[in-house]
């Protein structure tokens, strides 16, 4: 029986501040490929405002009032005494909470100057008070929304530390602990937490309340006749809680008139090799990779809840879909999500402060080769970029439908030439679009490229440093060294896009000298502001990493798997994809002091040694102190020479066949005491060049004007009109000016 009708449900929690992307993938697939009736929706900013509006307060200070809840505070002197505040303050929660989320919105704007007085009329925890203690109690207008991020975030905890350990604001029971080690998750353990107090208190009758409301306006039925397929997608291990729960409600409610499917990037990886069958009283089907083609053989009928619990992928319309099919929010209430700012950092608040569309330039990875990623798996191996113009018109519309201008670019890696491609479409399209995404700090990544993306909207970048040593870069197959990280980050620097940084440590062959190294020339790449925030976390070893597969062929004796094959062959285990390693502890220590290095690098502390951060003997760095300054000043010789050499032909003519494309202000002629000269504002400058007349002046700047069109022109095209115009000698020092003053040459404009 052929499916006609699907429900997509992003179960809570991930972030507040937009939709998760791969529900509105699949909605496109499903609508535009089997013209299939779908609704998609998120219930994890759905739960967010049952939870944090006054009714919900309402309900959470009563329940944290009882007796038996404030019981199990006693053992912790601390989490009691936190507890009492908030209790104490419970009539200031339960006037501000609806206030303080609409200021978080977008809305209420004139909230924020009460906020900034911060004169006790609003109530507080122990981030607030860390939060002005910092600024010695005075908050800036501005800073309204940190204060305001900080309130919610205090009541989360409020809620986490008196009735539900599993609560936090993006995630439910990320961790889930049992019997058996912490990644070899049993499903017994699972089940506990759907009995949670959100979960049984807030998202149980929520979801009741959802199923009548499709019922009415999506016309769902209890008949088997009108079966309609209901898909959630679980990207992180915090949404698999919520995930059961919506499958469970949705079954006693429907019973056979509903079949259900899980995919997403925590199915993608933790459950391939699943041995339990309690998953399956949740969900009839579950999906790896990419879905497109699970789906459609569910739609079309080719399988039914008899068939196999997992549906083998059909990579030919896997593939077709990844290249062809775009996300469409035009359905989403962006009004609905919060504007949290987590950090003041800039770069930090892109996450979280801003609304953005997100999409994919390419599905896949088109490096593939780092040892520590999941390289065996569809989401890294199979590299698909799409049509970039298609893209772009289609985020377009999606903009002027929604109003919501900004796109997050979820690759894993961003291609250089699709971004640049983007990059010049939304320029010559009048910025209709701002954007920023993840991406490798690479070689071509150069001055001019960066000047380029930076005309065309790129806010900022995230790549992954690892372990910022030459034997780290090595060792991990990133296919990049200190040398293309330092030239990438300072050209992006210079074009004034924001970068932020990924490091690892912990690898099972680590040492502490090693670890020293790297965050001294972390420390090196923020003292010439290099980067502008970064992020620690420790290794992880997986199934599907390159260095597990080198381990079974025999590679790295070193590393000793800590596994028990008697344990992985339990029929109650359902994730096995993290595994344990000998010695892998000794590197917690390591966390704190590396966290607290960050946070000191990020407030413009560069100056103190990295060894007094740590409280235990560490070997003093190995690293020259002016390793990124000589990297630096080889950059900047590097780059002058660039811009002041005149192009040379070669064999097969100029070099690369570039283009020269002009970013600069429209050209205009000035008369001074007789000369004529050019000028035009490149990077908040005026630029002024000397012309040999008025006509040599008009014909430059119509040059110029030719070169700021479209993808410019070619170079050897370029310098051979400017000969004409200005001659020989003349041409060579107005190529050097404006090579510094706006004019790009680019090799990913073919």
């Amino acid at each position: 029986m052929r499916l006609n009708k699907a429900v997509l449900i992003q179960p809570p929690f991930v972030q507040l501040n937009s939709p998760y992307p791969a529900p509105y993938y699949l909605a496109s697939f499903l609508e535009s490929r089997f013209n299939v009736a779908t609704t998609v929706i998120d219930h994890s900013i759905g739960l967010f405002h049952k939870i944090f509006c006054r009714v919900g307060l309402e309900l959470i200070f009563e329940d944290a009032s009882q007796p038996q809840s404030l019981e199990k505070l006693t053992v912790n002197k601390n989490a009691a005494a936190i507890a009492e505040r908030f209790l104490s303050e419970k009539n200031l929660w339960l006037s501000s909470i609806d206030r303080l989320v609409a200021f978080l919105r977008g809305k209420d704007a004139e909230l924020g100057h009460f906020l900034a007085l911060a004169n006790g009329c609003f109530p507080g925890g122990p981030r607030t008070d860390a939060f002005l203690s910092e600024r010695g109690g005075e908050v800036a207008p501005e800073e309204a929304k940190l204060l305001a991020t900080k309130l919610l975030s205090d009541i989360a905890d409020f809620i986490t530390c008196t009735l539900d350990f599993n609560f936090a604001l993006v995630r439910y029971s990320q961790t889930l602990e049992g019997s058996l080690a912490a990644n070899m998750r049993d499903f017994a353990d699972v089940k506990k937490s759907l009995d949670g107090y959100i979960m049984k208190t807030f998202y149980r009758p929520m979801l009741e309340e959802e199923w009548e409301r499709l019922e009415k306006v999506f016309n769902l039925s209890g008949s088997k006749s009108e079966t309609f397929l209901l898909g959630l997608t679980i990207p992180f291990p915090g949404c698999l809680s919520g995930a059961l729960v919506c499958a469970e409600s949705a079954k006693k409610r429907f019973g056979s008139a509903v079949r259900t499917i899980a995919g997403g990037g925590y199915v993608n990886t933790e459950l391939r090799f699943m041995q339990t069958s309690g998953l399956k009283h949740y969900f009839d089907h579950v999906s790896f990779d990419r879905g497109y083609s699970t789906l459609a053989a569910i739609i079309e009928g080719e399988t039914d809840e008899t068939a196999d619990y997992t549906i083998s992928a059909n990579k030919a319309i896997d593939d077709e879909a990844a290249r062809t099919i775009f996300p469409d929010y035009s359905a989403v209430d962006f009004s609905r999500y919060l504007y949290p700012a987590d950090d003041a950092n800039p770069m930090h608040r892109l996450w979280s402060d801003g609304h953005w569309l997100k999409a994919y330039l390419a599905h896949g990875c088109y490096w593939q080769s780092c040892a520590f990623c999941d390289v065996t798996l569809d989401y890294i191996k199979s590299f698909i970029p799409v049509d970039v113009p298609s893209l772009f018109a289609h985020l377009c519309k999606q903009a002027e439908t929604t109003g919501v201008r900004g796109i997050h670019f979820v690759d894993e890696a961003a291609p250089p030439s699709s971004l640049m491609e983007f990059a010049l479409l939304n320029r010559n399209a009048g910025l209709p679009l701002n954007f920023w995404g993840n991406i490798r700090f690479e070689k071509h990544f150069t001055p001019d490229a960066a000047a380029l993306l930076a005309s065309g909207g790129l806010t900022g970048v995230s790549a992954g440093l690892e372990v910022a040593t030459a034997q780290g870069f090595k060792r991990l197959g990133k296919g990049i060294d200190l040398k293309s990280a330092v030239r990438a980050c300072a050209a992006f620097k210079e074009s004034g896009i924001l970068t932020h940084a990924y490091l690892i440590y912990g690898y099972w062959d680590q040492d502490e000298q090693e670890i020293v190294d790297s965050a001294e020339v972390l420390r090196q790449l923020f003292a010439f502001k290099l980067l502008d925030s970064a992020f620690w976390h420790k290794f992880v070893l997986t199934r599907h990493s390159r260095i597990y597969a080198e381990k079974q062929r025999g590679k790295h004796p070193g590393l000793k798997i800590t596994d028990d094959p008697d344990i992985r062959a339990a029929e109650n285990i359902f994730a096995l994809n993290d595994l344990s390693f000998k010695g892998e502890k000794r590197f917690d220590k390591y966390s704190s002091p590396l966290e607290k290095l960050l946070a000191a690098w990020m407030a413009g502390d560069t100056e103190t040694p990295v060894t007094e951060m740590f409280p235990f003997k560490m070997p003093e760095p190995s690293v020259p102190p002016n390793l990124v300054e000589g990297l630096l000043n080889d950059y900047i010789a590097d780059k002058e020479a660039e811009k002041t050499a005149e192009p040379k032909e070669e064999e097969g003519g100029i070099v690369n066949s570039r283009n020269a494309l002009f970013l600069g202000s429209i050209p205009r002629t000035v008369q001074k005491k007789g000369n004529y000269y050019l000028r035009w504002r490149w990077r908040l400058e005026e630029r002024e060049l000397k012309t040999a007349g008025a006509a040599a002046a008009k014909e430059i700047a119509a040059l110029l004007e030719s070169a700021s069109l479209g993808k410019g022109l070619a170079v050897e095209q370029f310098y051979s009109t400017l000969e004409k115009i200005a001659g020989k000698e003349d041409a060579k020092t107005a190529w050097e000016l404006m090579r510094k003053s706006g004019l790009v040459v680019c090799r990913f404009l073919q």
